[in-house]
């Protein structure tokens, strides 16, 4: 419990200093997509206080570093339990597939002029993004509490907190429990691979089709 509160502590202060840098510092920014991309790299801010707890413990900063296990069987739609599973390996490209198809009417709707302006603000803006948010929720946060209160409540409390953290973005509270229920399976999946690999995947390339359909960006 000690650790839990520590963890919880070490968090909001990264967080107040994320927010101070991006509603104070960054509001002379005039370009919209440096403002983002500067947006997303201040979350290095609510990660360092992680990692200077993680060396005041002497404990990993990140337990999932290591070989992923694609042959991991995951269930849907409880990760641990549901009607139907599959392996990982299978279960990624099924994702990526969904949001493709969800998503590809607006990006066509954007026209391929559109296409050819951003491409390259939504590699940089989808890796950076993407990287940092799941080092922070699937890599810090997931890490502590699954030693602090097990697996899945790890998984629960990561997955609402990903969620509520894009509402402090400006996004809808019906986008962000959609955003939740997402970073439930980034976490399940993590969780399952042993590596965040898998949600790291599929989270930039969420995060591309997402720029390219104006979405965001």
């Amino acid at each position: 419990m000690k650790l839990f509160i520590l963890t919880s502590v070490f968090f909001g202060i990264g967080f107040f200093l994320y927010l101070y840098v991006t509603s104070h510092l960054l509001i002379d920014v005039q370009s919209k997509e440096l403002y983002v991309f500067l947006d997303r790299l201040s979350l290095l801010f609510i990660l360092v206080p992680l990692l200077s707890l993680s060396l005041l413990y002497k404990i990993p900063f990140i337990r999932y570093w290591g070989k992923t296990h694609w042959n991991e069987m995951i269930h849907f739609p409880f990760v641990w339990s549901g009607f139907h599973q599959t392996k990982i390996r299978h279960f990624l490209p099924i994702a990526l597939a969904i949001n493709v198809l969800i998503l590809i009417p607006f990006i066509i709707q954007n026209g391929w002029s559109s296409f050819q302006d951003v491409w390259l603000v939504a590699l940089i803006f989808s890796i950076t993004n993407a990287t940092l948010e799941e080092l922070l929720w699937r890599g810090a946060l997931l890490s502590r509490f699954s030693e602090q209160l097990g697996d899945k409540w790890a998984v629960v409390i990561t997955s609402l907190g990903f969620g509520l953290q894009h509402y402090s973005l400006g996004f809808p509270w019906i986008v962000c429990i959609a955003f939740s229920f997402g970073g439930f399976f980034y976490g399940g999946i993590t969780i399952k691979s042993r590596s965040i690999i898998p949600s790291l995947i599929w989270h930039i390339v969420l995060n591309i089709l997402m720029v390219f359909s104006g979405l965001i960006v």
